[in-house]
């Protein structure tokens, strides 16, 4: 072992008059263990969060919205033809419209979003019938599994609701709805909402709160007869052998079919707002952390500024004997690198430790109305945790160029005068 790394791993335990230098280190390299882990699991989780959301996007959406803002006549023609672009996997014709609902003969009425869809269709793209238990239908049940207070009402057809949104209302399989769609001018000249009522045939859980609290789905036929818009569709779905594409596939669109569906959006689109957010949150947070290590970073500099006035002979006889203004800054600069080695590998080890943690026994309920999610993610980057492993070093590196330098200038004959 080099004498510059003996000196500096003995003044390191500073057993010299007091022991004080030693607990500041000390203090010194939790401050630093603490940064490294408070980043990598902040970092984590806001990646969890992120690559959580994103996937539960893409889990309940199709990658590619397809619409003009006005109603596709002759969709099945523009199914095909989207169909025949290299990187789309699935299409499938979907009515997207507002509604209103109420249980029979209770409640008040509920706003929410009325998805009139091609079951064989979405589920290619969407995956939907996995979110509903025993599949998504829309056959009238039986008439004795059809709890009504009018035994000879119409049912229109089936309607799968949301989990969260059934809870609402309190209604179960078989209840009957009524749904409200847009208004229409009676032979009176008065505005009156399209009424026409649905059996209770199946919940749509997704584990996404905004779906499963603001969605129903009904068959496209029923859909088309609710807008009276028959043999017509408002959204083509589009699903892609990789949603990174979905900019490209979507210009794709567009050059074919002409700057009519220049509406047309991608999954990146409907939620840029949040997935900024994220982004911005996770720099925010860096920042902040980044600060406890700079922190710990002003205590290596103290620390061995002090220990330079406490080892003034050391240094003075260190130089008499001839030992180099590089040897001399050397001796310094191993223990700003030593705290920051033991502070960065413990401070790895705690933060990927509760990284375990928080994905297996101490997981941390959130609320789900909020968040979408009902435990706290968490996904680790290992390229991120090496740069903050970086990163500190680099810090503890630099804290120890000042005390460093002030110890090589000093002069052996100042230094042992009064020795």
């Amino acid at each position: 072992m080099r004498y510059e790394w003996f000196l500096g791993f003995r003044y390191l335990k500073s057993r010299r008059k007091t022991g004080f230098i030693s607990v500041i280190s000390i203090i010194t390299i939790a401050g630093v263990t603490l940064g490294v882990a408070i980043v990598i699991l902040a970092i984590s989780v806001m990646n969890g969060f992120e690559y959580t959301i994103k996937n539960k996007f893409l889990s309940n959406e199709a990658h590619l919205i397809v619409r003009t803002g006005l109603f596709f006549n002759n969709y099945e023609r523009i199914l095909e033809e989207i169909q025949q672009i290299p990187s789309v996997i699935a299409v499938s014709p979907v009515i997207y419209k507002p509604a209103a609902i109420q249980p029979e003969g209770r409640g008040s009425l509920v706003g929410l979003i009325i998805k009139g869809i091609d079951p064989g269709l979405e589920d290619r793209v969407t995956g939907v019938s996995r979110f509903v238990e025993g599949g998504m239908k829309f056959d009238i049940p039986p008439k004795e599994e059809i709890r009504t207070l009018d035994p000879d009402i119409t049912i229109r057809g089936g309607i799968v609701l949301g989990k969260s949104l059934a809870t609402r209302l309190r209604v179960e399989r078989g209840d009957v709805i009524v749904v409200l769609s847009e208004l229409r001018p009676t032979p009176m000249g008065q505005l009156m909402p399209v009424m026409r009522n649905f059996v209770v045939t199946g919940f749509y859980e997704s584990g996404m709160y905004l779906y499963d609290d603001n969605l129903a789905f009904i068959s496209l036929t029923d859909a088309q007869a609710l807008y009276n818009i028959s043999a017509s569709v408002n959204h083509i779905q589009v699903l892609l052998d990789n949603p990174d594409k979905a900019n490209v596939v979507r210009g794709e669109i567009i050059d074919k079919f002409g700057f009519d569906f220049l509406p047309t959006r991608t999954w990146m689109d409907m939620h840029a707002d949040l997935f900024d957010a994220m982004k911005l949150e996770k720099k925010v947070t860096f920042v902040i952390e980044a600060l406890i290590i700079l922190v710990a970073a002003f205590s290596i500099t103290s620390t061995l500024i002090m220990m330079v006035m406490e080892k003034t002979r050391d240094i003075g006889i260190l130089k008499a004997m001839g030992a180099t203004s590089r040897s001399i800054r050397l001796v310094f600069s191993m223990e700003g690198i030593v705290i920051g080695i033991l502070g960065a590998i413990l401070g790895t080890s705690l933060g990927l430790f509760l990284c375990w943690s928080l994905q297996t026994w101490l997981r941390i309920p959130i609320n789900s109305t909020v968040y979408q999610i009902s435990s706290l993610p968490v996904k680790i980057s290992w390229m991120f945790v090496i740069l903050v492993n970086i990163f500190a070093l680099l810090i503890c590196w630099l804290a120890t160029l000042h005390p460093a330098r002030q110890a090589a200038k000093l002069n052996p004959v100042e230094a042992l005068r009064y020795e």
